[in-house]
């Protein structure tokens, strides 16, 4: 719950909405859990996306694999739910626990269009080697998603849970203060995350994929970009935060600090930007890059990331963005 503070020892409880008081459709609902499941999941939770309910279909809301190939099968409910929600869920997880890793492949190219779950999988979880076939699948959670004033559904998940079903129940809300609205989500067991507003390092792709001379354009320009519908993931970062160069293939090629929290825009190339004052050298082709690798930041911070975004999670804290960067200076001789 969110609490208002007004001093001393006095808190107003806020009313909270769910997502059929707000008019929102559950397609609606799915659509936001899954274009953002890496933020809502931290470090060990995370979870990549591989299928969506289809329209007219009997099938889960959202199947998500995690970093061991272990099938996530979601429910979203945006409002009070009939009692035979979790009878529901269960037989999804009967069907879709006995798919092998091919029916999941076809499900992940009918959602994405990429055909080879193996390599997106482990590009995905920085993974050295692809998991094997027979990896995937092999045990199965079941969770649902629905209204925090929903008692009969976490009664009865509490009950499945008891004996013995792999299944959890999260609790989202909505809030409106003054004029905007929030939602709250708590991913669990603990729901880590390095707060936002403290000064922050961010592994950020510089779009190699789509994009490959805008590595040379950011360095030559001492700045980070981002572009088309994911543009505005630079606002993610403060002034004073650290940006970590990440490209595919390579590792963190290079390394500065933001000037400024105001974007700037470049309409013709569908571009927001923000200043950046380098701390690594300008680099203007593959050749002349050093890198941290994958494997050597996982030893370096013993963590663990999900690449399949412009901005990799979970963030740095400044001790370890220095130590990323002091590891990359000593490669460029600096």
């Amino acid at each position: 719950m969110l609490y208002r503070y007004n001093g001393k020892d006095n808190i107003e409880m806020l009313p909270s909405y769910n997502y059929e008081d707000l008019g929102g459709l559950e397609k609606d609902l799915e659509d936001l859990l899954a274009n953002n499941l890496a933020d809502l999941y931290s470090e060990d939770g995370q979870l990549m996306p591989i299928f969506r309910e289809r329209n007219w279909q009997s099938e889960p809301d959202l199947c998500a694999l995690d970093k061991d190939g272990n099938l996530i099968i979601f429910e979203l409910k945006r409002a009070l739910v009939p009692g035979d929600t979790t009878i529901q869920v269960m037989r999804y997880c009967q069907d879709y626990g006995q798919k092998s890793y091919f029916e999941l492949a076809k499900l992940y190219n009918t959602y994405t269009g990429n055909d080879d779950l193996r390599e997106a999988h482990a590009e995905a979880f920085g993974l050295d080697n692809p998991l094997q076939i027979e990896e995937f699948n092999r045990k199965q959670k079941l969770v649902v998603i629905g209204s925090s004033v929903d008692s009969y559904l976490m009664d009865a998940i509490d009950y499945w849970r008891h004996s013995g079903i792999d299944i959890d129940y999260i609790p989202y809300r909505f809030y409106k203060i003054q004029g905007e609205t929030y939602f709250e989500f708590f991913a669990k067991p603990y729901d880590y995350h390095i707060n936002v507003a403290d000064t922050k390092g961010i592994l950020f792709d510089t779009n190699k994929t789509y994009g490959p001379n805008d590595i040379w354009d950011m360095f030559k320009n001492s700045k980070v970009s981002a572009y088309g519908s994911v543009k505005t993931c630079v606002k993610s970062f403060n002034k004073g935060d650290y940006v970590l160069y990440y490209h595919k293939g390579y590792g963190v090629v290079g390394a500065g600090i933001v000037k400024s929290s105001k974007a700037k825009e470049n309409k013709a190339k569908e571009e927001l930007y923000l200043d950046v004052e380098l701390l690594t050298p300008v680099v203007s082709c593959e050749d002349d890059l050093e890198y941290v690798t994958v494997a050597e930041l996982r030893e370096l911070l013993n963590k663990n990331f999900f690449w399949a975004k412009t901005t990799k999670v979970p963030y740095l804290s400044v001790e370890e963005s220095k130590k990323v960067i002091d590891f990359l200076l000593a490669k460029y001789n600096i």
